[in-house]
């Protein structure tokens, strides 16, 4: 290669950098830093020297043959070798390496005019294939700092957390990877542009937050309300994926490629700290009050063509959402019921919509979709109940039965013309045979729990474990008439364990209904 030919290669790169846009540029110059491009500034003119070594030999400074053998490699050829150093040096370094770690100001700037600039896919992009796995070894690394006591918070002594935090982000990446986390990923601007059309790109992130030490609230509510308002699509596709199945969330990540609820919901832990259950369950209620698309939907008369478009409404991806959230409790052995009780509001507001001048078929199920989704509803809570005693647990039991018995009492006390006498007897009857079959399973712990509160729920379903709630006439009338109509055949055979006197001392005579 000669100075000519160099040249030649030199004017058209530069040529097609001026074309490559200014972003762009800026970008490729994060990978450089200040004294890289000095040196790559002095490599070129040392390259120059290289091509104008021999005339430089023959006709001006004739001692520089102290560099030069009789068997040594020419000059034009170690020209030639430098200047493939000299240009594939820095393409590889854009193509395989990462930035200078002189640079991340200037990345959180470029990164910031993009989001000004509402360059949401490009950003995305750059996240996406620099930073989005550091972030999540940044969080998981956050999940397991060790404890830090008050008082050396007070006195500012240095800990061995602070000795973790500095190991954890001591590697460049993970420095890039702090710093994207705490300036980008945790703006309001990005998140409202950004999570709704790029949901796994969070909730890659989220996956990291394995303990509560790394949980953000902040950030992940307002990340699910985005997702929840908008309906996305990424979403809903896994709650269908999740939905009606036996197994956690975990376990089903395994088989099935649902990145946003194993995000959010796998540990549950941090997903108590982050309040995964407030925005659905606030934008839920939100939604029945003031959606009247949606309303107009609800109070259409059931029809099982029609089941599929409940996916388009915001009551129903609640529904469902809160369903498998609560189930994950249940798996893991968690405490906490993550405002399972937002199905009381639920039931409420859907009664409520329902209007008083109808032709629906009260003697059937499902009459609307409105009454559809007060009987899935019931349906689920009966569900967390007997998964708590199919993993022999009594977590979610108490609480459950809470929830469930405010809602029957919702229920019964709902005008006739809206809630007919027959819909409402057979809820209570759901939760009757419930009763009845875990007669036969006294050994479990759930099934001993969950009898114990269903008869004080039964007593006094608004109060359940209060004595300051009366208990309604609309609800005795109904448990009467459930009880009365209640088969009762099965449990009176030879051998039958008592079950129909029991029910009839501990519930029916104290209601005063027999």
């Amino acid at each position: 290669m000669t100075a000519t030919d160099f040249l030649t290669i030199l004017g058209l790169a530069l040529a097609v950098w001026a074309l490559i846009p200014k972003k762009e540029r800026n970008f490729v110059m994060l990978f450089f830093s200040k004294r890289q491009i000095i040196f790559f500034g002095i490599s070129l003119m040392f390259l120059h020297y290289l091509f104008a070594f021999d005339w430089l030999l023959e006709n001006w400074f004739p001692w520089l043959s102290v560099f030069t053998s009789e068997k040594g490699i020419p000059s034009s050829t170690w020209a030639y070798l430098f200047s493939l150093v000299l240009i594939g040096a820095p393409v590889l370094q854009v193509m395989f390496g990462f930035f200078s770690s002189t640079r991340r100001q200037e990345l959180i700037s470029l990164y910031n005019t993009l989001l000004k600039e509402d360059d949401i896919d490009l950003l995305v992009e750059y996240i996406n294939k620099y930073h989005i796995s550091d972030i999540q070894a940044y969080l998981k690394g956050l999940s397991y700092l060790p404890e830090k006591e008050n008082i050396d918070m007070i006195l500012r002594r240095r800990t061995e957390k602070d000795e973790a935090f500095d190991k954890l982000i001591k590697p460049r990446r993970m420095q890039f990877a702090a710093n994207v986390y705490g300036r980008i990923l945790q703006s309001d601007d990005f998140i409202n542009k950004a999570a709704s059309k790029y949901p796994e790109l969070f909730a890659t992130a989220f996956a990291g937050m394995e303990s509560e030490k790394a949980a953000n609230p902040d950030l992940v509510k307002l990340y699910i309300e985005n997702i929840f308002e908008s309906k996305n699509q990424s979403f809903v596709k896994e709650l269908k994926i999740v939905n009606d199945s036996e197994s956690s969330i975990e376990s089903i990540f395994n088989d099935y490629d649902i990145p946003i609820l194993y995000g959010l919901l796998s540990h549950t832990k941090t997903a108590f700290q982050n309040a995964v259950w407030y925005p659905v369950g606030e934008k839920g209620v939100k939604s029945l009050k003031y959606d009247s698309e949606q309303q107009v939907f609800l109070q259409k008369k059931y029809d099982s063509a029609l089941e599929s478009e409940l996916w388009n409404q915001k009551i129903y991806i609640a529904i469902v959402y809160f369903d498998y959230m609560v189930r994950e409790t249940i798996f893991k052995n968690n405490k906490w019921h993550m405002w399972l009780f937002y199905y009381r509001s639920f039931t409420k507001e859907l009664i409520e919509i329902i209007p008083s001048s109808n032709d629906y078929d009260g003697d059937t199920e499902r009459p609307s979709f409105t009454h559809s989704l007060i009987v899935d509803m019931i349906w689920i809570m009966r569900g967390w109940i007997e998964l708590a005693k199919k993993r022999n647990v009594k977590h979610r039991v108490i609480d459950t039965i809470k929830c469930l018995g405010d809602c029957l009492d919702t229920i019964c006390a709902a005008p006739e013309d809206k809630v007919s006498s027959a819909f409402k007897k057979r809820q209570v009857n759901l939760i009757i045979s419930l009763w009845f079959e875990y007669s036969y399973h006294a050994d479990n712990k759930a099934v001993k729990l969950a009898r114990d509160w269903m008869e004080m729920m039964f007593l006094n379903p608004k109060g359940v474990d209060s004595t300051y709630q009366p208990v309604s006439n609309d609800y005795k009338e109904v448990m009467r008439e459930a009880w009365r109509d209640f088969d009762k055949i099965p449990y009176q055979m030879h051998g039958e364990n008592g079950s129909v006197k029991d029910f009839t001392d501990k519930i029916i005579v104290p209601l005063g209904i027999n």
